[in-house]
């Protein structure tokens, strides 16, 4: 599980500091830190505590806090979790006794994130549901079965329980095997308006699904700002005049198909286009479409992020056979661009002049003499990220630092440019002194403070510490940093294969925790009454909810 740490300094808010660990021993191992103002919480891992009782008098002297209070300790340490790793952590606040269960279970909030990956999680995600009482609640729905039989009943299942509540959702993420899954949910949703959904993420993993023609999952979607989806999919919302970011994967659109994206899309701020087909033959092109024309961009569309996947060699390597060479973005602001080993692309061609781009950002890229061009029209450029560049690049044609351009005075590229962030898949060789060089010459030109970083971890001390030896300027700034995140993320199928990058640092699946024997975890609860009952007053109830309900429901 990842963490997450909260701060309010000179505030009655309290602090929560929740992380947790795997270990290779039968037993999970979490650690649950909670701090409030001038004492502090530690609790230990389960197989532990009954060996440590002065940590449950801990438990028994934050239980004097007030309901609320703890309650919203609770939500702060589950606040910004993924959905699998939210339901780990309430499995462990659920299990330390019975007054956190009692408080969690009465705390609506605390229910609102719901993931359903497997059928057994059925009943506990009806449990989260009925709990969230009315709330706005975040739905992720993964059914990762399409080989089985039974997957279309399991499917049902899902659609019959969350249909009721559907229309509480505020973000929804689904992630189905084919389109006679997504035709299951689509049929119980169809009539029914979310008036709250804000964001909606759509993916078929099946890649026949874009041969049908799928009907909208919602009868109207008024609210909805962010939608992710792949390629021709984006037409089952039925309005997207309030969409602000939009994700497209495997896209291979025509003219035709962009510019009606634009046109019903007048608020957009962001297009993402994951694994873009450029030169691609086009499923129902017509023959209109094959004479390009300009794209008109809505005024609004400030950030534009494209990763390729496919490109064919048109006769003329300055041109462009895609609709990208076609399209006017007025206001573009920031854009990033990853290609691939195979890939090359030239920036020109496919993104024109671009002299009011404050941010640019390429990644897996061989820069080479065709992109000067269009590094010489960057004069608005504030930040310039260069990620995982291939070592074949020539890095000369973004600083002209070559012997053939050394005269100060026809330095006019990047004006504006004040930090550089730059990795590189091999060694670095010239690369960083060429940029240190470009940084010298900004710095030279009136930069007040000039900022290069170099991915952590990728060089070995000696080399970085040769660079910053060299600098001579005080102005200029050599930093080592994680790399930034960008707008495209990794493909899914770089992530973990199990579960789409939900496992953690220590790889600690989400669903081990809910794999152990249920009687074994009801057992250790009550070796924590036995061990320690100084920790809660309450007497134990033979009707109590904890033991009638499903163990499952429960801790989940």
């Amino acid at each position: 599980m990842g963490s997450r740490a909260t701060d309010v300094r000179d505030s009655e808010v309290p602090c929560l500091y929740c992380s947790s660990s795997h270990s290779t021993t039968s037993a999970h191992r979490y650690s649950l830190s909670c701090i409030y103002h001038s004492f502090s919480l530690q609790i230990p891992s389960p197989d532990s505590c009954s060996h440590h009782p002065e940590n449950m008098a801990s438990v028994s002297k934050i239980n004097q806090l007030p309901d609320e209070l703890l309650a919203s300790i609770f939500a702060t340490g589950l606040r910004g979790l993924s959905s699998d790793k939210h339901k780990v952590l309430l499995a462990l606040i659920c299990s330390i006794c019975r007054h956190w269960r009692n408080v969690a279970i009465g705390a609506s909030e605390l229910w609102t994130t719901i993931h359903i990956s497997l059928e057994r999680h059925l009943p506990a995600a009806q449990a989260f549901l009925e709990r969230s009482k009315g709330r706005l609640i975040h739905i992720t729905i993964e059914t990762l079965y399409p080989s089985d039989p039974d997957s279309s009943t399991a499917a049902r299942r899902t659609a019959d329980i969350t249909a009721p509540h559907i229309s509480r959702a505020q973000t929804l993420t689904m992630i189905l095997p084919h389109a006679d899954i997504y035709a299951i949910f689509s049929d119980a949703y169809r009539s029914i308006s979310p008036p709250d959904l804000a964001s909606l993420s759509i993916h078929i993993t099946d890649g026949l699904w874009s041969i049908t023609r799928l009907r909208p999952l919602f009868t109207n979607t008024n609210s909805l700002c962010h939608f992710d989806t792949q390629g021709r999919f984006i037409n089952i919302v039925s309005s997207k005049d309030s969409l602000t970011k939009v994700e497209l994967s495997d896209y291979s659109p025509t003219h035709a198909d962009l510019q009606k994206l634009f046109a019903e899309s007048p608020r957009l701020e962001t297009l993402i286009l994951r694994r873009f087909h450029t030169g691609a033959t086009v499923v129902g092109t017509d023959e209109e479409d094959t004479t390009p024309f300009t794209i008109t961009a809505p005024a609004s569309l400030k950030s534009l992020a494209v990763s390729f996947v496919y490109h064919s060699h048109s006769n003329d390597p300055a041109s462009c056979d895609c609709v990208l060479g076609s399209l006017s973005i007025p206001n573009l602001e920031y854009l990033e661009v990853v290609g691939t080993a195979v890939l090359d692309i030239n920036l020109k061609a496919h993104f024109g002049e671009r002299a009011q781009l404050r941010t640019l950002r390429i990644q897996r890229y061989a820069v080479s003499s065709a992109d000067e061009e269009f590094f010489l029209s960057l004069k608005e450029l504030r930040r310039l990220e260069l990620v995982d560049i291939r070592p074949q690049s020539q890095i000369q044609y973004i600083t002209r630092t070559s012997k053939e351009d050394r005269p100060s005075s026809s330095f006019s590229l990047f004006p504006h440019l004040s930090s550089v962030f730059f990795s590189m898949t091999g060694e670095y060789a010239q690369s960083p002194y060429q940029l240190l060089e470009l940084a010298e010459r900004r710095v030279e030109a009136g930069c007040p403070r000039f900022t290069l970083e170099f991915k952590k971890g990728c060089s070995e001390p000696p080399f970085f510490d040769t660079v910053v030896s060299c600098i001579q300027d005080g102005r200029i700034c050599l930093i080592e940093s994680d790399c930034p995140s960008g707008l495209i993320k990794p493909d899914i199928e770089e992530m973990d294969a199990d579960g789409f990058g939900d496992q953690d640092e220590e790889g600690m699946d989400a669903d081990d925790f809910w794999d152990q024997d249920e009687e074994e975890m009801i057992e250790w609860e009550h070796d924590w009454e036995v061990d320690y009952d100084g920790w809660d007053e309450e007497e134990e109830d033979e009707d109590d909810e904890f033991y009638d309900e499903d163990p499952l429901a429960t801790y989940m």
